[in-house]
């Protein structure tokens, strides 16, 4: 299949507070940020990693689709599932590059291919560049207008990036006060309290951020690959960062470049990873082994003999 450069360009809003933090202070989280020269000096603005986007964005959704179309949900090894979800790790010695492995595994898993990952000996480099978050606010106009297509951007002075930051605060209670009908009847004054308060910073709801990726010298089914993860990130609530059980960290994404046709490499994509289903298992085998259940089956039969 031909290749060529493809570009995804994506306008996510945040319709709950985003907590994707950096670190701490104190007990109070603090959102990631980026220091960037301005006219005012340098300024620290809140932005979303390329690493976090690639991993819940792009890897993880696309291959947890990928283990239940094949049916290997409870059937893969830690190193399988260690390969798909988190890239992986390098467990033996290095050796000669087996070209015939990466070619194989470029050809049949097209996910793979872009965002890569660790088997047992060898590191299969992935292709997807991907953008940081950037928030849209008056500091960040420079760079925005050489990645937005002309006319998005409004000419009036946009917000400064300090103005998107609030912050929120949360305390867990303590069974003793809300569930007395069921605490032990023992329980004496003095008995350690279950109360904590926890807060930290978040980019507010409404906020705005351009990121994207770039896919060089790829072919359709690659691009099919990454839209359709994207497809299913969002349809699993499209979060990114720290606190998504209490609502934080929700993103609707748009897809502001168009010049491909998205439905068409989705499908093609969705095809060839159903019939690729075979040669997938089978590699997935030889590079790491039979799945732990196998292995447990074969030691048992063996012991029985």
């Amino acid at each position: 299949m031909e290749s060529r450069n493809y570009t995804v360009i994506c306008l996510s809003e945040a319709i709950s507070p985003i907590t994707h933090a950096s670190g701490s202070s104190g007990n109070e989280s603090i959102v990631m940020r980026e220091e960037i020269p301005t006219s005012r000096g340098t300024i620290a603005v809140p932005v979303l990693s390329g690493n976090a986007l690639r991993h819940r964005a792009i890897r993880e959704p696309g291959w947890r689709w990928l283990i239940g179309q094949y049916e290997l949900a409870g059937k893969l090894n830690l190193a399988q599932l260690n390969f798909g979800l988190h890239g992986g790790n390098l467990t033996e010695g290095g050796g000669r590059e087996n070209t015939r492995r990466i070619a194989d595994f470029q050809r049949i898993f097209p996910l793979g291919r872009l965002v890569g990952g660790t088997i047992p000996d060898q590191i299969l480099a992935g292709s997807l560049h991907t953008w940081r978050g950037l928030l849209v606010c008056e500091e960040n106009r420079q760079t925005l207008e050489t990645i937005l297509p002309g006319g998005l951007l409004p000419a009036k002075r946009l917000r400064a990036a300090e103005s998107f930051i609030s912050g929120w605060q949360y305390t867990r209670s303590d069974a003793a006060k809300t569930a007395t009908d069921l605490r032990p009847t023992d329980l004496t004054t003095d008995s350690p309290s279950n109360l904590m308060i926890f807060s930290g910073q978040s980019v507010m709801r409404g906020s705005l951020f351009v990121h994207g990726f770039s896919l060089p010298h790829v072919s359709e089914f690659e691009l099919g690959a990454l839209l359709w993860s994207l497809q299913l990130w969002q349809a699993a609530g499209g979060t990114i960062g720290g606190q998504a059980s209490r609502g934080h960290g929700r993103l609707k994404t748009a897809i502001l470049t168009d010049d491909w046709d998205g439905d068409a490499a989705v499908n093609a994509y969705l095809g060839h990873a159903r019939a690729a289903q075979d040669e997938a298992v089978a590699w997935l085998t030889e590079v790491f082994g039979a799945a732990s259940s196998e292995r447990t089956a074969s030691r048992k039969k063996g012991v029985k003999a």
